[in-house]
């Protein structure tokens, strides 16, 4: 790899290779690529989220970052608005689109299945503003989990 241009170098982060030992969420296992300064890229981060079966998260947004998820296996529902009044389904191959600041929840309804996506999102560093107000017009989790699970 060349010193002078090792920014323009093709990384490569083996399954084996991804980081958790980030901020986690009850139920959902974020398995982080790039993310940060050393990573590589410089405006995105990436990770792999897994919801475990029949866990809900809680009402947040993402603040000024996009993200966009790619289903790879499982079947994800999502709720979002000011009050988490919609509501949408994506199963395997689909993209799902969040824009900033949208208010939502992710829940997996399967108690045996996991539900598993690719995610890119703009901006170095994850951020997250939990909403807990907003927890009573959300889903409830079918399977409760604590964050050390």
């Amino acid at each position: 790899m060349s010193e002078t241009h090792a920014h323009k170098q093709v990384r490569i982060v083996h399954s084996k290779d991804l980081n958790s030992q980030t901020l986690q969420t009850p139920g959902l296992l974020r398995e982080v690529a790039f993310e940060g300064e050393d990573s590589g890229p410089v405006q995105l981060s990436a990770f792999r989220s897994t919801v475990k079966p029949g866990a809900a998260t809680g009402a947040h947004h993402h603040e000024d970052q996009e993200t966009v998820l790619y289903v790879v296996s499982g079947t994800a529902h999502y709720r979002w608005g000011d009050r988490l009044e919609n509501v949408a389904e994506a199963g395997p191959g689909d993209f799902v689109f969040i824009p900033p600041y949208v208010v939502h929840q992710e829940i997996n309804r399967s108690t045996d299945l996991e539900t598993v996506w690719a995610v890119v999102r703009s901006g170095m560093k994850g951020k997250v503003t939990n909403l807990p107000d907003l927890d009573k017009y959300g889903e409830k989790p079918k399977i409760n989990y604590t964050a050390a699970e």
